[in-house]
């Protein structure tokens, strides 16, 4: 390690510099670290702790090596331990002994506790924009779909006849949940804890204040303790990516298992789907899977972090550096999930012949017959073990629902007429479900245009 070592009568360990460096996962937060110095030195610069001389030529430096990341030439050196070190060795090969002055008032504490902040608040609002994608694909999708009528499931077993865009409409709900939850936590992120030093604050005149307006942030910290060891804005960060992997995950299942032969509801076209190496026939839902398998790893970020944080005593300790290299790699890995996903919804085609065949299945409509009963007047409860029977009458004499005779309903209960076999139709089933939030056509068509509202 090449810095911060005049107190010390040895240079640190090679072994040591490597282990404690953070310089890999600090790559990512540059743009952040950067930003947030720039704010500082319009802070110093307005408490008269630099001339706007040096400010000028702090932020002129700044600026260069900002471009310098862009362009993808500015790579940080293990040798400077992290970002901040990186960033102000390298300002001072630029400007001079003004970049002596950038640290004025503030700690790598308080400062990596910025830079992640500002990392999670940009990545937050990137999560937002692609489930905003994912769920327009969503919408478009049971549009285009909104006649299509499929079988509902419970426990994977065929239950009643519902649109295929009402289970479209389903993760729209859903993933507006998760967006709900990232826009929520950006309140608890958007604190500046520029300020707290390493742990007690500043006697220098500082205005944290105006670092936090420069940012763009809602507010500063209460607390200097807190500010430089509160995580709690990447567990949550990490718990809405979690909750939103999982629900990534429910719905490529889904469809991993729609688009197989036995169920043949969903086609793939071939630029989102792979072969096998061996069988030539092969055509594999392999992204969907992918996302399916990547939920483990973000899960397992989530957990690692909490561990992390669970143990830790008051006051700034090293071990919150293990925080930051799962929320980079798991703002990563769920952007790509949830472009891919888009890309599913958006290619994916709808085999209706299929579903609807599907949908046709007599015992679907076995709750129907209860309802049919319901409305003749005849108790649930009572009606419920009126088709109980009837089914198993069906099954013991190996004929559908639909091929019992009208007499052998009436043995069962004497409500059942001839009307009774104009419920075995799998559209009309599905457009009687006019409840809130049912499955007719008028109900989701309606939920659609609310939901792109």
């Amino acid at each position: 390690m090449k810095v911060l070592r005049k107190a010390f009568k040895e240079q640190l360990s090679d072994v040591v510099t490597e282990f404690v460096a953070s310089a890999k996962a600090d790559q990512a937060i540059v743009e952040a670290d950067i930003n947030g110095s720039l704010a500082h030195v319009e802070m110093l610069k307005k408490s008269g702790l630099v001339t706007p001389a040096q400010a000028d030529n702090l932020k002129s430096g700044l600026n260069t090596l900002k471009d310098q990341y862009e362009k993808g030439t500015f790579i940080l050196e293990a040798q400077y331990e992290d970002v901040h070190m990186n960033v102000e060795s390298k300002l001072g090969e630029l400007i001079g002994a003004d970049a002596k002055l950038l640290h004025t008032a503030r700690s790598r504490n308080d400062q990596v506790a910025l830079d992640m902040r500002l990392f999670i608040l940009d990545k937050t609002a990137e999560m937002e924009k692609l489930i905003a994608d994912l769920q327009e694909a969503l919408i478009t999708t049971a549009e285009a779909n909104i006649g299509v009528v499929m079988p509902g499931y419970t426990h994977l077993q065929r239950a009643q006849p519902l649109l295929f865009a009402h289970i479209m409409h389903s993760y729209v709900e859903m993933f507006g949940r998760d967006k709900g939850r990232f826009a929520d936590s950006s309140k608890r992120t958007g604190i500046s804890p520029l300020g707290a030093g390493a742990l007690v604050g500043s006697g220098l005149p500082i205005m944290p204040d105006v670092t936090a307006a420069a940012l763009e942030l809602s507010s500063v910290f209460g607390n200097s303790v807190d500010a430089v060891s509160d995580r709690d804005f990447i567990a949550e960060f990490l718990f809405a990516s979690s909750l939103t992997s999982v629900h990534l995950s429910q719905l490529a299942e889904t469809l991993v298992i729609w688009c197989t032969k036995e169920f043949g509801f969903i086609q793939f076209p071939d630029d989102l789907t792979t072969t096998s190496s061996l069988m030539p026939q092969k055509k594999n839902p392999d992204p969907m899977e992918l996302v399916r398998g990547k939920t483990g790893a973000i899960v397992g970020e989530l957990v690692n972090v909490l561990i992390t944080l669970k143990g830790l005593p008051v006051g700034y300790n090293r071990d919150l550096q293990e925080t930051k290299p799962g929320a980079i790699k798991v703002a990563d890995e769920l952007s790509a999930c949830l472009k891919v996903m888009t890309l599913a919804i958006q290619g994916m085609q709808v085999v209706s012949e299929k579903t609807l065949q599907a949908a046709s299945d007599p015992e679907l409509f076995a709750t129907d017959l209860v309802e049919y009963l319901v409305v003749k007047g005849v108790a649930f409860r009572a009606a419920h073990e009126a088709v109980a029977s009837v089914v198993q009458h069906a099954r013991d004499s190996k004929i559908s629902l639909q091929a019992v005779p009208i007499v052998d309903y009436k043995k069962h209960a004497a409500e059942f007429e001839e009307s009774v076999y104009e419920v075995f139709n799998a559209v009309n089933s599905a457009n009687a479900k006019t409840s809130p939030g049912g499955t007719a056509t008028t109900r989701v068509t309606s939920a659609l245009i609310k939901a792109k509202s």
